[in-house]
């Protein structure tokens, strides 16, 4: 069931710079955010997003996750929030299900394998027989991963094993204690975790890269409202919290949704289907 996680910390701030009747009046947005990390770290990151769009639509606008990947995705697909903050290949899915693009993240998405400071593990090879932790078969992240170490000839559960955490945060704090051997995230979530934990753990790259989060809006909105979505977002990056909030997370700015990226998706989309009917 979706967790609706408006928390009574975000109505206790002060309220933004347009009429409390307006408020009141207009119904509130929802922006859903794919549950890449703890609930708490979600909100907290993206509320200077929320501020300006805000302030830009004169509108209220919720924040809103799920408890994982499999319902979050579900209930974007039944078109339960108005805004998506979603991976890439769950874009995809939701662009074929009533959801119009918007943008997506500058940044190139990577991949990348975590270990331990200090671990026999030096190299990819060396994976082999490993636990690697991960924070959703259905991330992006996995997806891509599992796909690179099938292609270099490793498979699940014969060369090794995986094991799911809530977020790449437990996933990396997971390798960082000893707990697993590695963990598979990309550079963004990795940016976000505690430093201490940061400073526990090395990174192996691979040769992947996908187009990174995108942002979307449910058609319902309307052809004004998705106008004034786009124009607000582009903007964003040019206010000084916008700034910021590009410089902590990494993501670097918006670009468009390209066609270009749609087709560069293909192949994690038919993987992230063939998946949807393990999850549960």
């Amino acid at each position: 069931m979706l967790r609706r996680h408006l928390l009574q910390a975000l109505a206790s701030l002060p309220l933004l710079p347009f009429s409390k009747q307006l408020l009141a009046e207009l119904p509130a947005l929802r922006l859903g955010i794919m549950p890449f990390n703890s609930t708490l770290a979600l909100f907290k990151t993206h509320q200077p997003l929320r501020e300006h769009l805000q302030n830009d639509l004169q509108r209220p606008l919720g924040l809103f996750t799920a408890a994982d990947y499999f319902t979050f995705l579900n209930a974007s697909l039944a078109g339960e929030f108005d805004l998506l903050i979603t991976g890439p290949h769950f874009g995809v899915l939701c662009l074929k299900a009533g959801y119009q693009p918007l943008v997506r993240y500058r940044a190139v998405l990577q991949p990348v394998f975590v270990v331990r400071k200090g671990s026999e593990i030096s190299h990819l090879d060396d994976l082999r027989g490993r636990r690697i932790g991960l924070s959703s078969r259905l991330s992006i992240s996995s997806i891509g991963g599992v796909k690179w170490l099938l292609d270099n000839g490793l498979q699940m559960g014969r060369d090794y094993q995986l094991f799911e955490r809530a977020t790449h945060g437990a996933a990396v704090a997971a390798v960082a204690v000893g707990e697993l051997d590695a963990a598979l995230t990309t550079h963004t979530p990795l940016r976000q975790v505690p430093e201490d934990v940061r400073a526990k753990v090395d990174i192996l790259p691979i040769e992947v890269g996908v187009p990174h989060l995108m942002t979307l809006a449910h058609q319902r909105l309307g052809k004004a409202t998705i106008g004034r979505l786009r124009q607000s977002l582009n903007g964003f990056a040019a206010t000084p919290a916008g700034g910021e909030f590009f410089r902590n997370t990494g993501y670097e700015g918006y670009a468009p949704i390209s066609a270009g990226d749609i087709a560069a998706l293909e192949p994690y989309v038919a993987l992230t289907r063939s998946l949807l009917g393990h999850a549960s």
